[in-house]
């Protein structure tokens, strides 16, 4: 008879969703190099299954291994936020539907505790307890979707968009504001019996937000630069 038990998580996996917490938190920062001797020597193992975490991070495109330089931390491009959020759009529009046509009071209740703990997170200027509370918002359609296929294609992308939606909503201009708006209307929408504005809400909202990334973005790009002595020259020497 097959053993039905399931496999405890390896050492390596474990590890790995530590560094993934720690990247989608902010507490390790975009394009940061991550040293396996350093790694190993924080988590008391050996550099195997360091090398093991990393590998798998690498499948989830939160890490880059550039050949004879070192393992970094994911470091999007405009053109990456662009494409990421015309995904999102494509697979979320969708889960949202579907969740308001098969779950609609179960979605609304957990919309509605993850506009809460929004608010509440804005209102202490934590953004990155903001930003878990909008991960969770938006995996509520997901939950409600009834389609797994659907998740799991989401799956594929949801380590980038957590980590970005934590990372660059710090640095975002007029955040929270402005997508506390949204996210209420969403709200309002699954607690009555008609969502005809759903899909344009929010895609639209996914739209804006992909914007205020990208300003965040090139804002992260310039104090980067601007710290950097070496650019500071070539600006001087008008280099670049």
């Amino acid at each position: 008879m097959p053993d039905q038990t399931k496999r405890a998580p390896s050492l390596g996996a474990r590890l790995a969703d530590r560094i993934r917490g720690a990247i989608i938190s902010a507490d390790v920062d975009l394009g940061e190099a991550l040293s396996e001797d350093a790694l190993a020597a924080a988590f008391g193992v050996s550099r195997t299954p360091v090398r093991e975490a990393l590998r798998l991070l690498q499948t989830q495109g939160l890490v880059s291994v550039v050949p004879k330089s070192g393992t970094f931390v994911f470091s999007p491009s405009e053109a990456d936020i662009v494409e990421l959020c015309e995904y999102r759009s494509l697979l979320e529009v969708k889960a949202a539907c579907l969740a308001f046509e098969r779950a609609r009071a179960e979605t609304h209740a957990a919309l509605a505790a993850a506009l809460e703990e929004m608010q509440a997170a804005a209102a202490a200027d934590d953004m990155k307890r903001y930003g878990r509370a909008d991960m969770g918002f938006h995996l509520a359609f997901f939950a409600q979707c009834g389609n797994r296929y659907l998740t799991q294609a989401y799956d594929m992308c949801l380590g980038r968009v957590s980590a970005l939606r934590t990372h660059l909503a710090v640095l975002s201009q007029g955040e929270p504001a402005r997508s506390l708006g949204d996210h209420a209307r969403m709200v309002t929408l699954f607690g009555g019996t008609a969502a005809e504005d759903l899909a344009e809400i929010l895609d639209r909202h996914i739209r804006r937000t992909r914007e205020n990334y990208i300003e965040a973005l090139q804002g992260r790009l310039r104090a980067a630069a601007a710290a950097d002595p070496r650019a500071r020259l070539r600006r001087k020497l008008g280099v670049g």
